[in-house]
């Protein structure tokens, strides 16, 4: 008989340390999906908001910058007007902050014959201008033409001289890829952090279940064995 009890009890443990279990794994998913598309679902729209103040930046910015530009200075003379502006730009158009998870690069080009010629730049493979076609950029209305791909933003701003005619383009682009890489290993730490308080917290709540038929059937044995 007592036999018959001790595999009633070893066979009550078992199914709640199963039933413990399956409970445990049930829990980790439901918690490790719930925070993982709340923690996405937040860093998403910080990336939108960090995506449009940076692109109203770079259009303030290359518009303040065109308009120093003096168009006729790069159809009278475009050797000096490259010395000119090279200076110019690079101060008014140049990364003010290394900490803001953002790279810019900017270029003056020369447009003259249909095509373009660099006159002063920060030079980066961000810029596009001299891969599009003209056509693109130079429309009848003469207004900015920007691209926007993933973490990489682009804004050119043509340039006219005194008799209106287009002499000139001015580029900014600027890249967010690492604000895109910070969000990537923000979402990683939170989610191992997350999964290690929960199993944790399942071990450490699970004890009261366990703890206490192996306790009984411990005790059971040693006093078998003492009789």
């Amino acid at each position: 008989m007592p036999t018959q009890e001790q595999n009633n009890t070893a066979s009550n443990a078992a199914g709640k340390v199963a039933k413990i279990l399956f409970l445990s794994l049930f829990a980790l998913a439901l918690v490790v999906v719930a925070v993982s598309f709340a923690v996405h679902h937040m860093r998403l729209g910080f990336e939108k908001e960090f995506d449009r103040i940076l692109v109203n930046r770079i259009r303030t910015d290359a518009t303040n910058a065109a308009l120093a530009v003096n168009g006729d200075d790069i159809v009278n003379d475009p050797a000096q007007a490259a010395v000119k502006y090279s200076s110019v730009l690079q101060y008014m158009l140049m990364d003010a902050n290394e900490d803001d998870y953002t790279n810019q690069a900017f270029c003056l080009y020369n447009y003259s014959n249909g095509s373009l010629s660099v006159l002063a730049a920060k030079e980066s493979d961000m810029l596009i201008a001299s891969t599009i076609p003209v056509s693109e950029w130079l429309t009848s209305d003469i207004k900015p033409y920007e691209r926007h791909d993933q973490y990489v933003y682009h804004y050119l701003v043509p340039i006219t001289d005194s008799e209106g005619k287009v002499c000139a383009l001015l580029e900014l682009s600027a890249k967010s890829e690492e604000i895109g890489e910070k969000g990537n290993d923000l979402e990683k730490v939170i989610l191992k952090t997350v999964i290690v308080a929960v199993l944790v917290a399942l071990f450490l709540f699970s004890l009261q279940y366990i703890v206490p038929p192996i306790v009984t059937l411990v005790s059971k044995k040693q006093s078998e064995g003492g009789l």
